[in-house]
């Protein structure tokens, strides 16, 4: 199991008012299972590790909410830091890394690699808030290769950008204002890799509301081949 994947929903008690805040991460280990294994677990880890030092103990201590800006660079430096633990204790090993993090009704995010974050709204259908850094992905933006093509193209897991690699490391960061009632789905390749855009979309869709949407997609990706690890968050804000 070369994935690892952390989710924490839960609401603050603060003297001024409630306030709702989740954590939710996937990281997709490369490098040979054992490799794999652990720089995914160590990237998730320091990720939980900053946020809780830096945002969520704070907050329970009665202090402000953080800024935009703060939350973003909170983000990146612990992107970082999970860069430099990956280098140091996994010699030849690295991971993709996708985390998104709501305060209230912001949703702030940060990515690197081939996982992916997708945003569901009233007024939207599914779209990807994050854009893989994967040379298949270049090559259709280039229009050298289709959608399809790229599907089936023997260096489609070949990436560019990710945790580990000492080349061109750089965080994709972004932040939302949420203003209706969304739903967020964070996945490994294991699910968009084998399970189309519509299939994930018809899933949502048909939520009857009994928390099994990430256990369905997964089925669904493991009815298609289940040819990769498979790690999926599901997550409705109302």
């Amino acid at each position: 199991m070369e994935d690892s994947a952390f989710a924490l929903t839960m609401d603050l008690l603060l003297p001024e008012k409630p306030v709702t805040l989740g954590v939710y991460i996937v990281a997709d280990g490369m490098g040979g299972h054992d490799n794999g294994e652990t720089a995914s677990r160590i990237a998730v880890q320091v990720c939980v590790n900053s946020l809780t030092g830096l945002i969520i103990e704070p907050m329970l201590r009665g202090e402000l909410l953080p800024s935009h800006q703060e939350v973003l660079t909170i983000l990146e430096d612990a992107f970082s830091q999970a860069q430099q633990q990956v280098l140091q204790t996994v010699s030849g090993g690295g991971t993709t890394l996708t985390l998104a993090l709501l305060l209230e009704n912001h949703l702030f995010f940060g990515h690197i690699g081939d996982s992916r974050l997708y945003i569901r709204s009233r007024h939207a259908d599914l779209q990807p808030l994050t854009q893989d850094h994967s040379l298949v992905r270049r090559l259709v933006d280039l229009g050298q290769i289709s959608e399809a093509e790229a599907l089936h193209h023997p260096q489609r897991n070949v990436l560019f950008r990710a945790l580990g690699q000492t080349e061109g490391f750089k965080t994709d960061l972004g932040h939302l204002d949420l203003v209706e009632p969304t739903q967020l789905l964070i996945c490994t390749d294991g699910l968009w890799g084998l399970v189309n855009e519509d299939e994930v979309l018809r899933i949502i869709s048909a939520d009857s509301g009994d928390g099994n949407v990430a256990e369905k997609l997964c089925d669904l990706a493991n009815e298609a081949g289940g040819t990769d690890n498979i790690s999926v968050i599901f997550v409705e804000i109302r």
